[in-house]
């Protein structure tokens, strides 16, 4: 059988291209409170949706993060969960999930 670089990767946890149609996704775990992680395993009882975004106090994003927290019950209906991941630090997201009033997970 031929050695596949992008499976290889992607079984190391260093993927270096996108992973296929279907592939699930790697486990990950980050920092949902300064003591606290969540885990991608965490919510393997249902549909994830990982919502990437550059900032928490940016203009667009704002937007983007109330309108999802607007429909999580839509989301829980379907029994999904949605997550938002930025690079910004726990501190910041607690205290714009604060300000927004959001209730779903910032890592």
């Amino acid at each position: 059988m031929a050695r596949n670089e992008s499976e290889d990767d992607y079984r190391t946890g260093h993927p270096t291209t996108v992973l296929p149609a279907g592939a699930k996704a790697p486990d990950f775990k980050l920092r949902s409170t300064p003591d606290q992680f969540v885990s991608l395993s965490d919510f393997r009882n249902g549909p994830v949706v990982l919502a990437f975004y550059p900032a928490d106090w940016s203009p667009v994003c704002g937007d983007q993060m109330a309108l999802y927290n607007e429909m999580l019950p839509e989301f829980h209906g379907f029994n999904a969960n949605i997550v938002g991941i930025s690079v910004d630090g726990v501190w910041c997201h607690i205290a714009y999930a604060r300000d927004r009033k959001l209730r779903l997970p910032l890592l």
